[in-house]
């Protein structure tokens, strides 16, 4: 009996050591961000609509990604969760102007990477 529960043992000892230990970020030490981090988009009114284009890349992580738009009067997101090999979702301007606009993105492990939006309206040129 006991040759059986070392044998168990050595078992699966080996098989968490073959997956990177077996705790809740197993396997997974690489480190998680976006980029761009953040984006200043310039319109010519902040009455007008439209005008701000980005693609953000999510850098590390795990998957699925949840996107989180906390400003969706002011930019819209193209996605609200992203898989697969190279990550990425639209950002794009809706109407008005703000400043640190934010859209969260959260991975598996339930950390968090934020991009930061500002829209500033153009300066009037003075004659």
């Amino acid at each position: 009996m006991n040759v059986l529960k070392m044998t168990l043992a050595v078992v699966t000892a080996g098989a968490l050591a073959s997956c990177g230990g077996g705790g809740p970020v197993a396997g997974d030490a690489q480190g998680f961000s976006v980029s761009p981090e953040e984006t200043t988009w310039t319109v010519a009114s902040c009455g007008a609509s439209g005008g701000g284009d980005t693609v953000v890349t999510i850098i590390g992580g795990q998957p699925p990604f949840r996107i989180v738009n906390s400003a969706p009067q002011f930019i819209s997101v193209d996605r609200n969760e992203v898989t697969g090999k190279d990550p990425s979702f639209r950002v794009s301007t809706v109407r008005g102007c703000g400043e640190d606009l934010s859209v969260t993105v959260i991975d598996f492990h339930s950390r968090t990477a934020v991009y930061t939006v500002t829209i500033e309206e153009e300066e009037a040129e003075e004659e």
